[in-house]
């Protein structure tokens, strides 16, 4: 794709007007969100709550060192051809002749990699933040940080890509000067060395007690999810009709605490996001044919997400047939290996069958299940999933679909089985530039 090889110096192109365009609103905050999962719930969540105070702008499907200036611009790639690219920078320039007035900008902050320009240090040279807030760290998108890693124990190793992927995402709080403020989970002890550096306030999340918003684990059912906190004294509970994962209890912890920096008390936090609803992809609840029930987590995965959604499909789905469809957890580096071997386990363990696609399951994950004679099929190709998944659907059953993004495309999966065809619009990646990938991938 032309985008991953854009030269440095179209790339400083777009980062200097978009910072430019930035200094045309000097009183906007500016809010960072960073983290290995979560980062786009969790500035929806954030995004409902400001906008009771403001304007809000987000970086919603932008989180890139290109999709962050093109965002800031006000800009869009329609097919990501280098002519589009072209477009792009010829445009780029006009933006700064027109005004846009926001209170807040809510960025989420990807990083890929330790070195420039898919690190942090280089979303910092534009992003100047006056709030960040830092989710979490797993060894998702590992693969540009094996190198700096050298031990070759499994756990060992996958314990220090942890480590240093969390210590590249807390340069985002360390980079918040005071009066600004830095939300971080105190539940992850990779960031705990870093606190004594900042120099901006510090406001904790977690069920540790020594949060400052300290929250117990959310309560999961079919009937919906409840999350009880503390905040200065004070106990609040949020709960919501639709389902969600125990990973949720973070997303709505962090963004009630980040509002709460910002003024905001929790109680109007709480009444903002009483019609929330999850982001396409991330575990949104569908109806499926034969009176199924469809998990939709085709967005992404990594082993931290797999294993959640494997625990709330065995929670919703009691002792109905619990139905696992399955995709590789891509770009894990030298830790996919034991990622997908450990996969198999837990697939064991919450599900009563599987089916699974990509390279990476087919090696590592099904041999582990044929072994212990697990019901555990392999695909190569999406039309023959879906051919035995329809002849599958046992009524009232729950179906799980998870899998990474890169030629693995789970929501076609699901659009096989909806009940409701029109469903097809709250499924993940929609538009033409998707629709032309799904169709080029086998």
């Amino acid at each position: 794709m032309f985008k991953t090889i854009l030269s440095r110096p179209i790339l400083a192109y777009f980062r200097i007007l978009a910072d430019r365009k930035l200094r045309q609103n000097p009183k906007a905050l500016i809010i960072g969100i960073t983290g290995s999962a979560g980062k786009t719930s969790t500035s929806l969540a954030l995004a409902q709550i400001l906008g009771q105070k403001g304007t809000v702008k987000h970086s919603l499907h932008a989180n890139s060192e290109s999709g962050i200036p093109l965002d800031i611009l006000g800009l869009s790639p329609h097919n990501y051809s280098p002519f589009d690219w072209l477009r792009l920078i010829f445009l780029a320039p006009f933006r700064l002749l027109t005004r846009e007035h926001f209170r807040y900008y809510i960025v989420e902050m990807g990083v890929d990699s330790p070195f420039p320009p898919k690190n942090m240090g280089y979303l910092l040279r534009f992003i100047k933040p006056d709030l960040a807030i830092i989710l979490n760290a797993s060894i998702s998108h590992a693969f540009a940080f094996d190198s700096l890693i050298k031990d070759r124990d499994p756990k060992r190793r996958r314990a220090k890509l942890q480590a240093r992927i969390a210590q590249e995402k807390m340069q985002l709080a360390l980079a918040v000067h005071s009066p600004g403020t830095a939300v971080v989970n105190a539940d992850q002890a990779d960031f705990l060395p870093y606190l004594p550096q900042l120099s901006a306030r510090l406001l904790t999340f977690g069920t540790s007690a020594r949060s400052n918003l300290c929250f117990t684990l959310p309560v999961i059912s079919r009937a919906g999810f409840r999350l009880d906190f503390t905040y200065q004294n004070q106990t609040y509970s949020l709960q919501l009709t639709d389902i969600f994962s125990a990973q949720y209890g973070y997303t709505f912890a962090a963004a009630i605490a980040a509002s709460a920096a910002l003024g905001i008390p929790p109680k109007h936090s709480l009444t903002a996001l009483t019609n929330y609803h999850a982001p396409a992809g991330r575990l949104r609840l569908l109806d499926g044919k034969n009176h199924t029930h469809i998990l939709d987590s085709s967005y992404n995965a990594s082993p931290v997400t797999m294993l959640e959604a494997l625990q709330l499909l065995s929670k919703l789905g009691g002792r109905a047939k619990k139905i696992a469809v399955l995709g590789d957890m891509r770009e894990l580096g030298s830790s996919s290996k034991h990622a997908h071997q450990l996969l198999a386990d837990q697939i064991i363990r919450y599900s009563n069958e599987v089916l699974l696609f990509g390279p990476e399951t087919l090696t590592y994950t099904l041999p582990r299940l044929k072994t212990r004679h697990f019901p555990a099929h392999h695909f190569t190709s999406m039309s023959s999933l879906n051919q035995f998944l329809l002849s599958d659907l046992t009524p009232n059953a729950w179906i799980l679909v998870k899998g990474s993004q890169n030629n693995i495309l789970l929501e076609r999966a699901i659009h096989a089985i909806l009940a409701n065809p029109s469903d097809v619009n709250l499924l993940c990646r929609r538009g033409a530039y998707w629709d032309q990938i799904r169709q080029n991938t086998p």
